[in-house]
């Protein structure tokens, strides 16, 4: 964390704190992963800042230091679900807090994925990657208790973004 102030236009200073990952500004990806049958891949991890102390969503990582945003995405989703892409795209841009933070996470859409190869996790990742539909993604964002999956639901800002965004451009509406 990096506390500093700052001079506003009126000429006030307003105290901040500046939150940073690995000593960087903690960019980010995140993998919307369509397989060739046109399912989805989330992972389920453990994330104990969360009541749930668990997590259902797109696969997504750090960018590492020289490293380009697209090849970053590549690289989380092979590690993370053994799969590989025929195609990807960007599909958008957003600031994960900017009050506290100058992580500027990108989202990619990763299409004709297929399982070429296991899991190639960190030491301290423990993740379980799993194919879902697309109405499961919206029992997932719903929160539709049927199942434990849809009882812990999609609650991470970042997949909740990256897949609302790619069904209103699917539907021309942005």
């Amino acid at each position: 964390k990096k506390s500093y102030k700052v001079t506003l236009a009126n000429g006030a200073t307003m105290p901040c704190e500046q939150i940073t990952k690995r000593k960087d500004n903690g960019d980010a990806v995140v993998i919307i992963p369509i397989t060739t049958e046109g399912n989805y891949l989330v992972v389920v991890q453990a994330r104990p800042n969360t009541y749930e102390t668990v997590a259902i969503e797109f696969p997504a990582g750090m960018v590492d230091k020289n490293e380009n945003n697209e090849y970053a995405a590549i690289r989380e989703l092979v590690e993370e679900t053994g799969y590989v892409p025929t195609s990807v795209y960007k599909l958008e841009s957003h600031y994960q807090d900017q009050g506290c933070s100058k992580a500027l996470i990108t989202t990619y859409v990763a299409e004709g994925c297929q399982k070429k190869q296991e899991q190639q996790l960190d030491e301290e990742e423990n993740l379980t990657c799993i194919e879902v539909s697309d109405q499961d993604i919206r029992d997932l964002l719903n929160q539709k208790k049927e199942n434990l999956l849809t009882e812990i639901g999609m609650r991470d800002a970042n997949s909740k973004i990256g897949y609302m965004t790619l069904q209103l451009k699917r539907q021309n509406l942005l």
